[in-house]
């Protein structure tokens, strides 16, 4: 695989801040609220959940509030960018039709926008944590360490999504229905705690798992995450994004033919 050159690389990267930055306009610009929605829409989520299993069917999880919150804007940081990336292609045909244009930018892209996404729901996050007594420590370093683990897993999937779907259109089906059963199969709402033994060894496997307990772990209870379950995940994650994206290479060349 040939190395890019620097010129290459500020290519790439100029392409992926215009992306980045005509998606984040085409999401609020015809709306009322503009970016308010990025936080609107999560701690709606946050507010019914709260009220079900809070109120009226209490699960008697600790800074239940602050454990949800940060489930969900993990959670839709990985589901909203491998449900766009499907359709990074095949929606952009004259993108990719261009000369000299980086296809890979275009997962990437969505990667990257999903993520400036969640950025904007942090004042939020920090204000949950605050009322709910969170310890701060300084486990806190620990997180660009885990925020690059997930970058790295979501990267990978949309590399993989992204291609595969080009040549198999029904994917655009069946990404959703996977995601909705890992929805319910990641404890956002519950605590992997409460299962019984063999169900969580089974869902340790889920990589968004890892993440989201570890991060919880960081910001809830000032504790140091698992760093041996987190190192092994950051190395798998690498490998499948290096797989991954010699997959989305070796079917770019066939991107022109099947769009």
């Amino acid at each position: 695989m040939r190395i890019p050159d620097r010129r290459s690389i500020r290519h790439m990267l100029d392409v992926i801040g215009v992306l980045v930055a005509r998606d984040q306009k085409a999401r609020y610009q015809s709306t009322a609220m503009g970016v308010f929605w990025a936080v609107v829409s999560p701690a709606l989520f946050l507010m019914t959940f709260y009220v079900l299993f809070k109120v009226m069917l209490p699960l008697n999880i600790p800074n239940y509030a602050s454990h949800l919150f940060i489930a969900l804007i993990l959670w839709t940081w990985f589901q909203t960018t491998t449900m766009e990336a499907v359709g990074t292609i095949v929606g952009n045909p004259g993108l990719v039709n261009q000369p000299r244009f980086p296809v890979a930018a275009l997962p990437l892209a969505a990667t990257v926008s999903n993520f400036v996404t969640l950025l904007l729901t942090l004042p939020l996050l920090v204000v949950i944590l605050w009322v709910e007594d969170a310890k701060v420590g300084p486990a806190l370093v620990a997180l660009p360490i885990l925020t690059l683990c997930q970058f790295v897993f979501v990267l990978s999937m949309a590399y993989f999504v992204s291609a595969l779907n080009v040549v198999f259109r029904d994917l655009q089906y069946i990404v959703p229905i996977l995601l909705q059963f890992g929805y319910f199969t990641t404890p956002i709402f519950y605590s992997a705690d409460a299962l019984p033994e063999r169900a969580r060894q089974i869902l340790s496997l889920n990589p968004m798992l890892q993440i989201i307990e570890a991060h919880r772990s960081v910001l809830i209870y000032g504790e140091w995450p698992d760093w041996r379950a987190i190192g092994i995940l950051l190395v798998a994650s690498l490998v499948l994004l290096a797989l991954t994206y010699r997959f989305f290479r070796g079917a770019s060349l066939r991107f022109l033919e099947e769009i």
